[in-house]
């Protein structure tokens, strides 16, 4: 059997990111939220014009019962993971872990369920994720 590089580096990658992707869920408990990967949740989708849902293709938040459901976007390697959520007043600001080195330049959507501890999640307006390095967003809220 004849391969070339690009099918033994698909192969590869395949082989790499697969544990990656099926990894035990990231969690973490900081400042009155805990962050969780939940990958159970769906995509985040937009209404579009003409009644039609189409899946959102970028980063981006929404309420739901009890917790704020975080749609990230990034490489699949190392991916996006949570290292700190704050909260000022309707506010809540989430700090990504800093990546080292190099990393993939698929995109993976990555969905995270940020409970808080104690209270709800109505009064939340906006979320802020920190990438690094200054480069601090906010996201679009989907309203579903």
């Amino acid at each position: 059997m004849s391969m070339t590089r690009r099918t033994f580096v698909t192969a590869v990658a395949g082989l790499v990111a697969t544990p990656a992707l099926t990894a035990c869920q990231q969690q973490a408990s900081v400042a009155g939220w805990v962050a969780a990967q939940d990958d159970s949740l769906a995509v985040l989708t937009w209404k579009v014009a003409g009644g039609g849902t189409v899946a959102m293709p970028g980063e981006g938040w929404a309420a739901r019962d009890g917790f704020i459901q975080l749609q990230l976007a990034g490489g699949s390697i190392p991916g996006e993971k949570v290292a700190q959520v704050q909260q000022s007043g309707d506010t809540l600001t989430v700090t990504l872990e800093s990546k080292d080195g190099p990393e993939t330049m698929d995109l993976l959507l990555t969905e995270w369920r940020l409970t808080p501890s104690e209270g709800g999640v109505d009064g939340i307006g906006h979320v802020m994720v920190d990438h690094g390095g200054g480069d601090v967003r906010e996201l679009d809220k989907v309203e579903e």
